[in-house]
């Protein structure tokens, strides 16, 4: 079975290890996803879809401890709101 990249967000550097290893490339990731969605890149639908990957990727990702994973859930819980408010 071959994987497909999931596009997250390309104009977020990768810092340091290749993947996510630092929250500021999260909050990145989580920032260009809403802004390809204001500029209308992408549509709601895949843009949430986005956010629940980012927040899945994160929830797994070991190289996070339990409070950072917590505080970048809620920072892409805001972003996720953010959008909400865009839609309406």
């Amino acid at each position: 079975m071959v994987r497909r990249y999931v596009y997250l967000g390309r104009r977020v550097p990768d810092i340091g290890a290749r993947g996510l290893d630092r929250a500021t490339e999260v909050r990145g990731i989580a920032d260009a996803i809403l802004a390809d969605y204001m500029a209308g890149r992408t549509s709601y639908r895949r843009t949430m879809s986005r956010l629940n990957l980012l927040e899945l990727i994160v929830q797994r990702d070991r190289s996070f401890s339990a409070t950072q994973k917590r505080t970048l859930r809620a920072y892409i819980d805001r972003v996720r709101q953010r959008l909400r408010l865009l839609k309406k």
